[in-house]
């Protein structure tokens, strides 16, 4: 009999809150086990017959572990679990309480969202956040409340609440989710509102009216947000006039926003007996600086033009749309600029810096760059305006140093946002954050991207001439860094703007002309169209280069492997082993798509080799053009580069171990040697190379996002090229790399129809993509597998049992985090959005 059945168990019986949680275990335990919970290591979990059932994979091991949890006859709860720890409660016991009590279904219906997005800050509230109490009475008091954050967490922060009701949505916090949640309430303030509730006299304080009336911002109704006043039962002598003037019986304001809410703040005195929450003063104050954006915009545009594009401190005259994107970003302050590729975007954020710099008393400029561009941008400065840039580098110590230069543009790596972040805004505190490529934090979900919106710069450009490059949440991350209201939070932008199943999988994109109305304030994009008069023909073709024997062995095999995952995505997210396994899977059939050796080191040759020589024959031996050869893989130019050898080309490389500040001297050879006539580069110059010098570009493999493809050829084809340009694509027939090619188009229709203010489309359907030729396409070759070696499957766990044996290895090459032969971790990061991609195309 089970030990559960003796007395009556429910499902609440293992909802625990953080208090709850603490009494079990100590603080380091629960950390690790939030890590556990957070990375998806809870591969199932379940309550049957009065028992709590998990499946959880060790983070040292690896290994799956069986956890069991119920309740004995007295009530005491009971654990087990097939590790080895000695405590009562290990850490994957806890683990599975942390995913059971944060486990929920989600609508796409909006106030099945709303419901939900709050029940979200209430059992996070219970299990991620401690509280307590500062000053006042718990209906109207100040507290106190951090988060219990999970180990190895780069942020920890305290934030102060303010409690002015226990039965509405009323309170505030400082916390950011808090100011654009839309909500009314968050984490902390639900954390606050579950210890108030727990009082034994909470039904006695519940109701209890507040010691003063107070003024805040309401979004609970049709018409929010709407500032609103809670008149309650003490109001002070005389305030009753100025409140009736301002709002009306229902405690809606009745005047105009902002001047006469700003002018009735003033009027109300010193806040002793009226509180005007900061949240209602912080919504009409934005509506203010909002209109006098617009009109900043206007004036510094105008004054611009009348002095014939030339500014002081500049040494380049503008173009015409120049003058406009400098206008903009001078104006609004904080804005993306996301023009094409080859339009001046450097130019235009350096120009308007300097404006703001005689304007707004802007001393202090950060930009923040990707390593192979840092050189690059220090030159652009010196050559604008003759100042020299500091660039931040070298090891701790050094750049510790080099923060405290004074004034100026300092420069710096995304990689080092996170690690210097302290002195970044202690020491340098910079006046205006400039983020180029800004595409490198469309993840927030990335530690970069959290560290980088915690600069809190007065001004911020960002700079992308791909905002949007595969979903619409990739630009969702980027407003977050210009404006987090303008696309509001997360939960109401998926609702508003995506198209999903009944599973929640995004099926397309609607009310785009409601999304690019919104972006039209801080968003500006031109494209190449501005200067097509000045660019020479470009001409694409693609050849289909047959995989030899070996290598169609490979790449099958590693197919077959990938799909063994991505059915184990049909049912459940994939914990970080099998997320390292699959990737070794997909990595090793791109490679494979170009040639045998760059899997197994020994085979030499392949057929897009073969191929590539051909070309170069015609193009530079005969014809005397230079050429660009691009490839993923550092390998595959180490074999190009042999290749050139052996014909006699001049020729030079570029891969991630080229140091940044010889990459300008490679750009000068080829541009000024005439024997040097190919260059070979990875996707570390897909970025901020310019190279019109050549005439023809070959791409030996096809990157999955079609942002990298159109940077490759904008490298080539941009203002400065003279000559007619070739573009040839390479590509394996009937392989992965066939099926990236075609999931491309899909993904520039939702770019253009985003990104072009212009456009004209409202709802753009999803295309098939990677998720669903993994889950679909090759669910056959997983099936045709299990039928002739059985004895070789992945058998996911079955849901319905209560526990399960080891799972056998599959058969996949060793996995590496950044396998040998990749540039940067540039197709683990590919990969890695894969897996997300099939994560929530396939649901739960």
């Amino acid at each position: 009999m089970s030990q559960a059945s003796q007395i009556d168990i429910e499902r609440t019986d293992f909802l625990f809150d953080t208090e709850e949680l603490h009494a079990l275990a100590d603080g380091g335990l629960i950390r690790k086990a939030l890590r556990h919970a957070h990375d998806n290591r809870v591969t199932r979990v379940a309550f049957s017959q009065g028992e709590l059932l998990a499946n959880v994979e060790d983070e040292d091991s690896e290994e799956q572990m069986d956890v069991a949890l119920g309740y004995d006859a007295d009530g005491n709860l009971w654990s087990s679990c097939e590790c080895s720890a000695e405590s009562d409660i290990c850490v994957h016991a806890v683990a599975a309480l942390l995913a059971f009590s944060t486990a929920s279904d989600k609508e796409a219906t909006l106030s099945d969202a709303l419901e939900a997005a709050i029940e979200d800050r209430v059992k996070r509230g219970r299990a991620e956040v401690r509280a307590e109490p500062l000053s006042g009475e718990p209906w109207f008091g100040t507290w106190r409340a951090r988060s219990v954050a999970a180990a190895g967490s780069h942020f920890q922060s305290s934030y102060q609440v303010q409690i002015r009701s226990l039965t509405r949505r009323a309170n505030h916090c400082t916390c950011p989710d808090f100011a654009t949640n839309q909500l009314g309430t968050c984490k902390h303030i639900e954390a606050v509102l579950h210890r108030i509730g727990k009082r034994k006299d909470f039904a006695q304080v519940k109701h209890q009216p507040p010691p003063m009336p107070y003024v805040y911002l309401d979004w609970d109704g049709d018409d929010a947000p709407r500032i609103r006043l809670y008149r309650g039962t003490e109001i002070a002598a005389g305030l009753s006039p100025l409140l009736d003037q301002y709002f009306d019986n229902a405690g809606a304001f009745i005047g105009r926003l902002p001047d006469d809410f700003l002018r009735f703040a003033e009027e109300s005195g010193d806040g002793e007996s009226l509180l005007i929450g900061d949240d209602a003063l912080g919504f009409a104050r934005r509506i203010a600086d909002d209109a006098a954006r617009e009109l900043r915009v206007r004036d510094i545009g105008q004054r611009m033009r009348d002095s014939g594009g030339r500014l002081p401190d500049i040494r380049a005259r503008l173009y015409p749309y120049q003058v406009e994107g400098v206008a903009f970003l001078a104006g609004r302050g904080r804005a993306l600029l996301a023009d094409d590729m080859g339009l001046g975007k450097t130019l235009q954020a350096i120009a308007a810096a300097y404006w703001l710099h005689r304007q707004d008393a802007v001393e202090k400029v950060l930009i923040v760059c990707p390593a192979s561009l840092k050189f690059q941008w220090a030159r652009e400065i010196e050559r604008f305006t003759g100042a020299t840039a500091h660039l931040v580098q070298g090891p701790v110590s050094a750049r510790s140093v080099q923060y405290r230069k004074g004034p100026g543009f300092y420069v710096i790596n995304y990689e080092l946002v996170l690690r210097d972040l302290s002195p970044i805004n202690e020491t340098l505190a910079p006046d205006l954050l400039i983020l180029d490529e800004a595409q490198r934090i469309k993840n927030w979900r990335t530690k970069i991207a959290t560290a980088i919106k915690r600069i809190p710069s007065r001004y911020a450009f960002v700079l992308s001439g791909t905002p949007l490059e595969n979903r619409l949440e990739d630009l969702y991350s980027l407003m977050q860094v210009v404006d987090s209201r303008v696309l509001g939070p997360l939960w109401r932008y998926l609702v508003d703007f995506h198209i999903t199943d009944e599973r929640g999988k995004v099926l397309g994109y609607r009310n785009l002309s409601e999304l690019r109305q919104r972006l039209k304030p801080v968003m500006l994009r031109r494209d190449r169209a501005l200067v097509r008069d000045q660019l020479p023909d470009r001409v694409e073709q693609r050849r289909d280069v047959s995989m030899s024997p070996k290598q169609a062995e490979i790449h099958d095999e590693a197919v077959t492997a990938a799909a063994r995952y991505a059915k184990i995505l049909k049912r459940r997210p994939l914990t970080p082993v099998e997320q390292n396994r699959m990737m070794a899977a997909l990595q090793r059939a791109r490679m494979a798509c170009n040639a045998a050796g760059l899997v197994d080191k020994k085979t030499e040759g392949s057929p897009k080799l073969d191929e590539l020589e051909s070309i170069l024959e015609e193009t530079c031996q005969l014809a005397g053009l230079k050429a660009v050869i691009f490839s993923q893989w550092a390998r595959m130019g180490e074999m190009v580069e042999l290749l050139v050898r052996r014909m006699g080309l001049g020729w030079v490389r570029l891969h991630g171990d080229v140091p940044s500040a010889k990459r300008g001297d490679l750009m000068d050879r080829f541009r000024d040697d005439d024997t040097c006539q190919a260059f070979i580069s990875t996707d570390a110059g897909g970025t901020g190379l310019n190279l019109q010098s050549a005439s023809v570009l070959v791409n030996l493999d096809i990157p999955w996002n079609p942002a990298v493809l159109d940077q490759r050829v904008a490298r080539v084809h941009r203002l400065g090229q003279k000559n007619k340009v070739q573009v040839l694509h390479l590509v394996a027939p009937d392989s992965y790399e066939e099926h990236v090619l075609g999931l491309l188009q899909g993904k520039r229709d939702l770019f253009d129809n985003v990104v072009d203010l212009d456009a004209g489309e409202d709802v753009v359907g999803v295309s098939k993509r990677l998720a669903e030729v993994l889950a679909e396409d090759l669910a056959g070759v997983e099936e045709e597998s299990e039928a002739s070696a059985p004895g070789d499957q992945v058998t996911p766990a079955e849901e319905d049992t209560p526990s399960h044996p080891k799972q056998p290895e599959p058969a996949v090459a060793p996995v590496h985090p950044i396998p040998p032969g990749t540039e940067d971790g540039d197709i683990a990061e590919e990969v890695q959005r894969c897996v997300l991609s099939l994560q929530q195309d396939l649901g739960p």
